[in-house]
């Protein structure tokens, strides 16, 4: 099965190159692809590889900030399992622009309470911060995290989906170093000491994501990848995809 899928994806790519995703139509698929691949690290998500160590910088003991961090992947499992049903009744782009919302108030909301006076002295704004980070967990997990593969995949061209995909997937690398190395200078205590302020950075960046998904992410759900294919071609509007007919 994996010999024969291998030959029939050769077969399908035959003749193209990587210069090919960016002419005429394609341009423009390949542009969502490296967008919404790359809004996945513009939102947050990073932030929960330093989870643990955030939890400590705004005031949890070890142990707790240790728990925290299970019960954040645990949640994470858990939006991911049920993203898979809200698939089967909401389109993409409603479902992937409303949790870049979500994920930009939460931040904002991170943010704010930061800003909180005596806010060392208030060990229960920590709590609640904390309790802010695992519902952006459980909405990243609904919505911008697996959904964007979904989207990645039915916006590529059907003969240059493999090289959009190692496109969007070298740009988000690039990006994603520029960011792991930020992380620690911004909310170390030595250097940025942001701590939760740091919710205002990707909070705003999440709110241009969402900006950006609504002009340009097409609504894809319901439609054959041939169907897709003519709309890019026929250069049809971001915000009448839903409701074109191809006839």
């Amino acid at each position: 099965m994996i010999i024969e899928t291998d030959r029939l994806e050769q077969q399908m790519e035959a003749g193209t190159t990587f210069r090919d995703c960016f002419k005429k139509s394609n341009l423009r698929r390949t542009h969502i692809a490296i967008g919404v691949y790359s809004i996945q690290i513009l939102s947050g998500v990073y932030l929960i590889g330093f989870s643990n160590y955030f939890f400590t910088l705004i005031g949890l003991s070890t142990d707790d900030a240790y728990n925290m961090g299970i019960s954040l992947l645990g949640v994470g499992f858990l939006g991911c399992i049920l993203s898979w049903i809200l698939l089967a009744y909401f389109g993409r782009r409603v479902i992937y622009s409303s949790g870049l919302l979500g994920l930009a108030a939460i931040l904002f909301i991170i943010g704010i309470l930061d800003c909180v006076p005596n806010y060392m002295q208030r060990p229960s704004i920590a709590w609640v911060q904390t309790s802010m980070m695992l519902v952006w967990n459980l909405i990243y997990n609904l919505s911008v995290g697996p959904v964007c593969f979904v989207i990645l995949c039915e916006c590529s061209a059907t003969k240059l989906r493999g090289k959009t995909i190692a496109i969007s997937t070298a740009i988000q690398a690039i990006l994603g170093i520029v960011i792991t190395v930020m992380i620690p200078y911004m909310i170390n205590p030595d250097a940025g000491n942001m701590r939760g302020k740091i919710g205002f950075i990707f909070g705003g960046l999440a709110s241009m994501s969402f900006v950006w998904t609504y002009f340009y992410v097409p609504e894809t759900k319901g439609r054959t990848y041939e169907e897709l294919d003519i709309m890019f071609e026929r250069t049809v509007p971001t915000r009448e995809f839903t409701n074109y007919s191809i006839l």
